[in-house]
């Protein structure tokens, strides 16, 4: 393989398609290039050639299936294999991965590309803002910087300018934003976002040790914890999202499965 074939943009998209269709889907032919790519048979048969030129004996030909498979010797060399490459991947060939679908939250982007232009020309904007306490809306000066999403919705993080205090504004609940004009504060004056903090879990108490070997496996915890690092101010959306917020749950123990191992962190929480 020369070093110029390995430096074009296109060959190299198609040699990460050999290392995924040998590592996720366990074969490779000329056909998954030609569908995929709409090249050639022959420069199917030169990519194929340049990775095997490359790997050797570690992908055998199949002779039976007529198609590429991989040997014990294989191992991937222009992907770093993971979730979120099969996701992706699988989604784009035709096999994209189900996902459980949740309410839709509406996010308009007429209130949207205006907010993203404060952000990045480090402006402030005035913002009509709904609230259950204020259905018809208040109109505030805010100085965005970040774009959050808690899993469920999307916020924008703003210095509030009526507040005087850094704030989470769902963007679903932005009715109208406008009038660009001088910043307040700006992100790196934002503590609670510049300042990241340790959650750490483990299985619930109650479990057996056969059920918290089962929690300690699926949250990949090492000696029965797991640890996770979230800037303090996204922390209560964590804790909520795992019921993890309240010193004491009545959730049986099969049904919490996990639990915080350092409480304290609770006190961080703006509420």
């Amino acid at each position: 393989m020369t070093t110029t074939a390995l430096k074009k943009w296109e060959v190299r998209r198609r040699l990460e398609e050999i290392d995924r269709q040998l590592y996720w889907a366990g074969s490779v032919g000329r056909t998954d290039l030609i569908a995929r790519f709409g090249i050639s048979p022959q420069q199917a048969s030169t990519d194929l050639k340049i990775y095997l030129d490359r790997l050797g004996q570690a992908v055998r030909f199949n002779g039976s299936i007529k198609r590429y498979v991989p040997t014990e010797k294989f191992q991937p060399q222009f992907i770093s294999p993971c979730l979120q490459d099969y996701i992706s991947w699988a989604g784009e060939v035709g096999h994209a991965i189900s996902i459980v679908p949740f309410p839709f939250r509406k996010v308009s982007i007429a209130v949207l590309q205006p907010l993203t232009m404060a952000i990045h020309q480090e402006r402030s904007i005035e913002i009509r803002y709904r609230s259950l306490t204020n259905p018809e809306g208040t109109v505030r000066r805010v100085t965005p910087h970040s774009i959050a999403f808690t899993g469920t919705r999307y916020h924008v993080r703003a210095f509030c300018h009526r507040s005087q205090e850094f704030r989470d504004f769902v963007l679903g609940r932005i009715i109208e934003a406008y009038n660009l004009d001088e910043a307040g504060l700006g992100k790196e004056k934002d503590d609670a976002w510049n300042t990241l903090t340790i959650v750490r879990i483990g299985p619930h108490p109650e479990l057996t040790a056969a059920q918290r070997t089962v929690i300690e496996a699926d949250y990949a915890m090492v000696d029965s914890e797991a640890t996770i690092h979230i800037r303090r101010a996204l922390l209560l959306y964590l804790l909520d999202q795992f019921n993890l917020f309240d010193q004491k749950s009545d959730r049986p123990a099969s049904v919490q499965q996990i639990i915080l191992l350092n409480p304290e962190v609770r006190q961080l929480v703006d509420c």
